[in-house]
């Protein structure tokens, strides 16, 4: 069922562009009305603006490839060590949310701009982030990223969190409320509330994130080897 979908490029398209433009929604209203430029800094929304990039790209390949060689056949895909990297950073985005901060969420109410609000950090943090993850199983060929490129995802979360260290002391406070007033976007990570207590935080969770990769690498082949297994000897012999 999977293998059939995954050739079905006009399926791929429709989903594509609904991702990019619910996810569009999402980062334009997060942008304004939060915080402006300054959203830049959360990872949240660089890497929803990765996925975004990449799902727009996708589609103008994937509308090209349904034009020129019919609505059949492998979907349209970058480099799939690259895809799977942007599918990974948006699933820490996802993991990090809905296990430490979804408790700050905003809830709902009568207010127009405050229910807007909630719809669009929950696009951001949750619907983006399914909309990545169902295309990587669904249209990306699998079975072709290295046991070793986890380690080398690891790079952007490191050069962020050094980039957030930075940006704390040069930058000054980034936001402020009643109760609290910090210089750096997420709790975990601020030295101010926390202490030293970060030089513990960030090695423990980037060996979460390089597990989280490693559990990526593995099901990607076990998609692989499903799908082979899937395919009649007849067809894998003519490849």
């Amino acid at each position: 069922m999977t293998a059939d979908i995954g050739k079905k490029r006009i399926f791929a398209l429709v989903w594509r562009l609904l991702g990019l433009g619910i996810g569009i929604y999402g980062s334009v209203v997060m942008f304004g009305m939060s915080l402006g430029s300054t959203m830049l800094v959360y990872f949240t929304m660089q890497t929803n603006l990765f996925v975004l990039a990449m799902f727009a790209v996708l589609a103008v390949m994937t509308a090209v490839q349904i034009a020129r060689d019919g609505a059949e056949g492998e979907v349209a895909h970058l480099n799939c060590s690259l895809e799977l990297a942007v599918t990974f950073y948006i699933t820490i985005t996802f993991v990090v949310y809905w296990t430490l901060l979804s408790w700050q969420n905003f809830g709902m109410s009568g207010d127009t701009a405050a229910v807007e609000f909630t719809v669009s950090n929950y696009i951001v943090h949750g619907i983006v982030p399914i909309f990545a993850i169902v295309d990587w199983i669904l249209f990306l060929p699998h079975g072709r990223v290295a046991r070793s490129a986890p380690l080398k995802w690891l790079a952007y979360p490191i050069i962020y969190a050094i980039f957030i260290f930075i940006r704390a002391e040069v930058g000054g406070v980034l936001y402020s409320n009643a109760q609290y007033t910090s210089r750096y976007p997420y709790p975990f990570i601020d030295v101010d509330l926390i202490g030293g207590w970060v030089a513990a935080v960030v090695p423990v969770m980037a060996a979460a994130f390089y597990g989280l990769g490693r559990l990526y690498v593995l099901a990607d082949m076990k998609i692989a080897s499903r799908l082979s297994r899937s395919v009649p000897e007849y067809i894998r012999l003519e490849r």
